[in-house]
């Protein structure tokens, strides 16, 4: 939210909602403090609230504890309330958590395995839009360095959870019971396509627009020019899953900041939890690919080791397919290669729509509102993103890359 709006959400966030939460931890216990904090840093939520609330309890037998939440709503007063309604995003992630999220988990425990995807949701509140989770922080878990972006260690945990996701995806959607069409349609919404594919002109001019600000680059900035008024046929072409493809159920905004790490003594990377399943759809799973590696990657592996990481990706996902008993023949790894080709395009929508935020320092006017608006917040708050040198360094590198695949020539 804009720095000059009052929170209305932390109004929202009271104790009433946990009553049940804390009696299913603790049984009969009693409320001896509570508080709600928004936790929302600058630069890093652009479409929801986020609330951490600190619970002091008094159990029945008189010991006390202290529990953490995360409370994740839209508030009522943010400016932009309406055009986040249209993308659907809280009846798509309650339906994540609550229903399919459970069902690729639940694949892996039917070979005794134990996975698990995301934090746990303890409740969603309809009425007020707002999805109550257990507080990974509690358990130390932490977001990778968003300025510099993710080792190759890093990244290769983060490939392998994916493939893991992508995999049971891939089996759950393979059984013959209606639960697999069921999946779909709690995730699927034409209201929020549609939405997306309308601003596509206006969010291409004004990227344009900035890149013309750039001394470099500008042969790749001519072909996104002459791109823009076809840019809607393009979204539809690579949003719509091809039954002659691999399909799976994607995360679908797979960056730095939805991405969670356990650590070693050592600084290793333990565990890998996503967050905010807000876009999830099903599609190729190199959309997912592209997004996570050109996005959230560091700059010496982005281009550099990027066939690599998909290798990667392509063994761990064969071997969760073979593990979890896929019933068809899996992908080959020129199967993901001509996806990626065919898609690539893609790449420079998150070269350029999703690697700013990324790489922008904090900023209190980072959100949806000011991404999208024109006046003089907005403008300068896409000066700040568009001329960072971090960004200019980046897309130097990515677009020959691209251009090599045929991204501008579509």
């Amino acid at each position: 939210m804009a720095g000059n709006v009052v929170d209305e959400g932390i109004k929202l966030v009271t104790e009433e909602l946990f009553h049940d939460i804390l009696e299913k931890q603790f049984g009969k216990c009693t409320i001896k403090k509570f508080t709600v904090a928004n936790t929302s840093g600058a630069g890093e939520n652009y479409a929801c609230s986020l609330y951490r609330i600190t619970v002091e309890v008094e159990k029945e037998d008189g010991t006390e504890t202290q529990v953490n939440y995360i409370a994740k709503m839209v508030p009522p007063n943010d400016p932009n309330i309406q055009m986040k309604r249209c993308l659907v995003i809280f009846p798509k992630e309650a339906a994540m958590y609550g229903k399919v999220i459970p069902k690729l988990e639940e694949i892996f425990q039917e070979n005794d395995i134990k996975i698990i995807f995301g934090p746990k949701c303890w409740k969603t509140v309809d009425h007020l839009e707002m999805l109550i989770m257990e507080d990974l922080g509690a358990r130390k878990f932490t977001n990778a360095d968003r300025l510099n972006g993710m080792d190759m260690q890093h990244a290769k945990a983060v490939l392998s959870k994916l493939a893991q996701f992508h995999a049971a995806s891939a089996c759950v959607l393979e059984k013959s019971d209606s639960s697999a069409k069921q999946l779909l349609s709690s995730i699927s919404s034409e209201e929020a396509f549609s939405f997306f594919r309308a601003i596509q002109p206006m969010l291409w001019g004004n990227i344009v627009k900035h890149l013309r600000m750039w001394k470099t680059c500008q042969e790749y900035v001519d072909r996104i020019e002459g791109m823009v008024n076809r840019i809607g046929d393009l979204f539809t072409d690579v949003y719509t899953p091809k039954p002659d493809e691999f399909n799976v159920i994607l995360h679908g905004d797979l960056w730095v900041n939805n991405i969670m790490f356990q650590h070693d003594e050592k600084g290793l990377p333990t565990e890998v939890l996503f967050v905010d399943y807000q876009m999830s759809r099903y599609g190729s799973p190199v959309q997912d690919l592209m997004y996570f590696i050109l996005s959230s990657t560091e700059y010496s592996i982005k281009v550099k080791e990027f066939d690599f990481m998909i290798k990667y990706y392509y063994r761990e996902l064969v071997k969760n397919l073979k593990l979890l008993k896929y019933p068809k023949a899996p992908p080959t790894l020129i199967d993901l290669h001509v996806a990626l080709v065919k898609k690539c395009y893609f790449g420079i929508s998150v070269s350029t729509g999703v690697m700013p935020m990324a790489l922008l320092d904090p900023n209190e006017n980072a959100n949806m509102e000011n991404f999208v608006k024109d006046d003089e917040t907005g403008s300068q708050f896409k000066q700040d993103m568009y001329l960072n040198p971090r960004l200019i360094r980046a897309c130097e590198s990515i677009f020959p890359f691209l251009e090599n695949k045929g991204a501008f020539h579509v």
